[in-house]
């Protein structure tokens, strides 16, 4: 009877590995927009002013349907955005500040997104070019250049 058990025990294992192994993780690639990207240099296109960033530590962080903007020097508050990547679109919505410690929260004062380059809650930019070391975006009101890291 004991052997029996035993290959009962093996057979379950087995069942339950095959289930497992056979499951995927369901995962999301954004292809060369996944990872962190450091703003630097925005053309305003109203004034065809162009703005040096490379000094400043503006980063867009990518990664599944979140956006993370972080100004790393410390200047700025963190900001968390929802994203659609759609072939040449690159659509930001649903803004929360970023705090773990008393939860994100919805974000209120939409001058908070000014220093990363948005202007709006819910925006749509085009994307000019996009690769895994470089990408241009193109708004209503910018151009902005990031370099990834």
């Amino acid at each position: 009877m004991m052997i029996k058990f035993g290959y009962i025990n093996i057979l379950i294992a087995t069942v339950v590995a095959f289930i497992f192994g056979s499951c995927e993780i369901e995962t999301l690639d954004n292809g060369d927009l996944d990872g962190m990207w450091h703003l630097t240099k925005v053309d305003t296109l109203a004034t065809s002013t162009t703005a040096d960033m490379g000094s400043k530590r503006i980063y867009w962080s990518f990664q599944a349907r979140l956006l993370e903007l972080d100004d790393k020097s410390g200047a700025h508050q963190s900001i968390l955005m929802r994203f659609e990547h759609n072939g040449a679109t690159l659509r930001l919505y649903d803004p929360y500040i970023y705090d773990r410690e008393d939860g994100d929260k919805a974000l209120e004062d939409i001058t908070l997104l000014n220093p990363y380059g948005i202007v709006a809650p819910d925006e749509t930019y085009t994307i000019e070019s996009l690769n895994g070391s470089k990408m241009v975006l193109l708004s209503g009101t910018y151009r902005m250049y990031f370099t990834k890291l």
